[in-house]
């Protein structure tokens, strides 16, 4: 039984609600508790919006949930029918043992249900508590109209708004404006899980090895004193062709190139060079930015200030403008670079499927606009901006930040069919290297976000722990659940464990789990429980958590380094 959920998991939520429920009514029959289950189900969801933590509940909850959820979103016809059912519940978490350990006692949990229950009560009454849901859905139970009769809804709001129908038009007023008054709500930010960051041994290392730094560094030295640039401020062919040639680019291009448009891999270097700041043009010449010149001989802070760049790379970097805009949803890859960030850090350096990401754009892109944007998308426009995404890690990869591979599972690639809403998914699964961990935990650091650092779990409750370490990879969930074994005394933490492997039944977190029961030395109570058997045969504790970190990924196998896939104009 799940008791912690992510964000947005609504449907992980709905199958443990659920369940949760279920249970319920067996408890409820056995000890002859007679009360709402519907209410019961209110308090869940309460708890479901407030934290995700159904598990959790203090003093403070319980004075919220009856002083302001129930009043406010549940239509109560019976307002005493409630105090019972949170007594209820209460005295159900409590049977099963599923209060966390950061729960106030039930005994204190009960007496706050005593405490709140004239607000609950003095809340219900006064209709302009309500949120404007339940203030119409009393309306239409008081003037006996079926709320699932869509014309008999209407001709009652036709008569309320003639006067026809009597409703408390102070209490309507002041919900209208309480509502107006409410600031428009922001996307939360996101839940990010600790992440073990290289040393600068290795940053160097990976530095130095960067193919993309070599170029650009090449390709800066190779500018000298200036090159001639076009009238559109381009590269002349002549030069086009001598730089392809000295930095072993464009080798199927160059017998057929008109202009330097004609070399793909030499325009995004040369894109990107300009964008980096290393090259600049000045007077119809592409001249070396002097004060760059002593960071060519620093690898990390050239690396840094590369990667800082990609987002001013612009769009089209695939080499095809067919419709003079960015992309086809009015996202260009800048606005689109952020999102991919997140959500490849929030993995904790596990593989990423690529069509998540292209999933959560059009997801953002149709929430902004109101309606479905990317279904009004022909095919070609949805492959230009495919195309131009493609490139984009493409320069990430030669750059050392990203590693790419593709999925091989049938399982997994039906799984991105449905995700993708086409028969033709990309397979492609994207990990950040140890470097890119580090560049993006500057980036975000940068954006104000909380980036959890190693170890600060250690203080919560196991199964928050294996929810927040999901996804991630083995070496960064094992490190993250050792600190939290070695936080409290080991009789204390094989009791917590013991307590959440009874109920567990997701089998990465009871692999986590396990491992973290390892760490402890004294298996005590817990010993009877056994690690999930898994079909790839990959039994260590978390291993179904997250990939290895020696693979790109499960089902996956890692693509060539640079992938001259990229058309000339044309």
């Amino acid at each position: 039984m799940r008791l912690v959920f992510t964000p947005g998991d609504d449907q992980g939520y709905a199958e443990a609600r659920h369940g949760l429920l279920e249970q319920f009514h067996v408890w409820a029959r056995r000890h002859r508790v007679e009360v709402d289950t519907a209410l019961v189900a209110a308090a869940v969801d309460y708890k479901y919006a407030r934290d995700r933590r159904l598990g959790r509940w203090a003093r403070s909850h319980v004075a919220d949930a009856l002083g302001m959820w129930f009043p406010r979103k549940v239509t109560v016809l019976e307002p005493d029918d409630v105090p019972p059912a949170f007594h209820a519940l209460i005295d159900f978490l409590a049977a099963h043992d599923w209060l966390d350990p950061q729960s106030d006692a039930p005994a204190a949990l009960h007496e706050q249900v005593r405490h709140s229950t004239p607000a609950l009560h003095d809340g219900i009454a006064d209709e302009r508590n309500y949120d404007l849901g339940k203030f119409w859905g009393v309306q239409l139970y008081r003037h006996g109209v079926d709320p699932a009769d869509p014309s008999a809804v209407q001709r009652f709001l036709n008569r309320a708004g003639s006067g026809e129908a009597d409703v408390d038009r102070h209490a309507l007023a002041e919900i209208m404006r309480r509502d107006a008054d409410v600031p428009a709500g922001t996307d939360p930010d996101p839940e990010l899980p600790p992440v073990l960051l290289p040393g600068a041994a290795t940053l160097v290392r990976a530095a130095e090895q960067s193919v993309a730094l070599d170029q650009l560094r090449k390709l800066t030295r190779w500018v000298r004193a200036g090159r001639r640039l076009t009238s559109d401020g381009r590269l002349n062919r002549a030069d086009a062709l001598d730089l392809a040639r000295h930095l072993e680019l464009d080798h199927i291009y160059r017998d057929k190139a008109r202009t330097s448009d004609d070399l793909p891999e030499v325009s995004l270097l040369l894109r990107w060079a300009r964008a980096a700041r290393l090259v600049r043009p000045v007077r119809g010449r592409l001249v070396p930015v002097k004060s760059a010149a002593p960071v060519l001989n620093r690898p990390i802070e050239l690396w840094q200030r590369v990667f800082e760049s990609v987002g001013r790379l612009g769009d089209n970097l695939g080499g095809t403008d067919v419709f003079g805009a960015p992309s086809l949803f009015g996202m260009s890859l800048a606005q689109a670079l952020p999102m991919l960030w997140v959500g490849l850090y929030a993995a904790g350096g596990g593989p990423v499927p690529l069509e998540r990401f292209h999933r959560l754009v059009r997801d953002t892109v149709n929430a902004d606009c109101g309606c479905v944007v990317d279904d009004l998308a022909g095919d070609v426009e949805q492959r230009l901006w495919r195309r131009d995404v493609t490139a984009l890690l493409d320069a990430m990869e030669l750059l050392g930040a990203i590693e790419l591979g593709e999925t091989l599972d049938s399982d997994e690639l039906d799984a991105l069919v449905e995700l993708a809403q086409r028969d033709d998914p990309d397979p492609t699964v994207v990990t950040l290297t140890p470097m890119g961990l580090w560049a993006v935990h500057q980036h975000l650091v940068e954006r104000g976000l909380h980036v959890p650092a190693p170890g600060e779990l250690a203080d919560e409750d196991i199964e928050y722990v294996c929810v927040r370490l999901s996804g991630v990879r083995t070496d960064v969930a094992e490190a993250e659940l050792t600190a939290w074994a070695k936080a409290r005394r080991p009789a204390d933490a094989a009791r917590e464990l013991d307590r959440f492997l009874r109920r567990c039944d997701v089998a990465s977190h009871r692999g986590m789990a396990l491992h973290a029961l390892e760490q402890t030395g004294r298996p005590g109570p817990a010993a009877g429980h056994r690690p999930v058997r898994h079909e790839s045969g990959d039994r260590r504790p978390g291993a179904d958590a997250a990939a290895p970190a020696q693979r790109t990924g499960p089902g996956t196998h890692p693509r060539p380094a640079l992938r001259r896939d990229l058309e000339p104009t044309g």
